[in-house]
């Protein structure tokens, strides 16, 4: 990454060898499991040098803890089953609380229902609590960085291709996705964009799966072509 830290938020998602560089930021991680709470802060503690990181035991604890730091959370990871969320009534409350912060789902047990229901409800993307340590450093970078993530198998059908101009196709992207679409529609190869844009290899590739997903693409090489008869390049 080039230039000096900037504090969170606004940080880009740089991660590297599964670590971001030293931040400003508040983070909650609320678990009735302890064992489990523990091990997500451990992590976060990792990926963030520096952060301040907090553990709750349920929602009341989570907007206790929150209300009585100096300022609101940055990154709230709550787990959607704990006996007090009520799904996302739940949600609804941490985000009327704590508006602006970035809040991720983390489940073993939820559907895909609940999942989208809880996007819709404004949490920014869902863990699963058996995901990998490196895919779980991508795509919390994700997030901090501003964008969302959400597994294949969660997501919705992908949509009909977008044909009509570059309006309506970056209307379905965040930033961060529509400079990599860019740079994906020139060929280049996501070694190459992540060292363009700072970010790690392994958050391109999430990068570039949402994108997919997104514009309805079924490979790269059809992003480009959409993205250049879109008038991109």
């Amino acid at each position: 990454m080039r230039g000096a830290p900037r504090p969170f938020p606004g940080w880009p998602a740089t991660a590297r060898h599964g670590k971001l560089a030293a931040i400003t930021m508040r983070a909650i991680v609320a678990d009735d499991h302890p064992l489990y709470r523990e091990a997500v802060r451990l992590r976060l503690e990792r990926l963030f040098p520096g952060a301040e990181i907090t553990e709750a035991a349920d929602l009341a604890e989570l907007l206790r803890i929150g209300a009585a730091l100096p300022a609101r959370p940055d990154l709230i990871l709550v787990v959607l089953h704990m006996p007090d969320m009520s799904g996302t009534a739940g949600i609804a409350r941490i985000l009327a609380a704590f508006p602006g912060a970035a809040v991720l789902i983390v489940s073993g047990l939820a559907t895909s229902a609940e999942v989208q229901e809880a996007v819709r409800a404004g949490a920014r993307g869902f863990l699963p609590k058996t995901m990998a340590p490196e895919l779980f450093a991508a795509a919390v970078s994700l997030v901090v960085g501003g964008g969302s993530y959400l597994p294949a198998e969660v997501l919705e059908p992908a949509p009909q291709p977008v044909q009509n101009g570059p309006t309506l196709l970056l209307a379905r992207l965040t930033p961060r996705e529509q400079q990599v679409l860019i740079r994906l529609a020139t060929g280049a190869p996501n070694k190459e964009i992540g060292r363009d844009l700072g970010l790690a290899e392994v958050t391109v590739k999430l990068h570039v799966r949402q994108i997919l997903k997104k514009i309805g693409a079924r490979n790269r090489a059809e992003a480009a072509a959409m993205a250049s008869k879109a008038g991109l390049m």
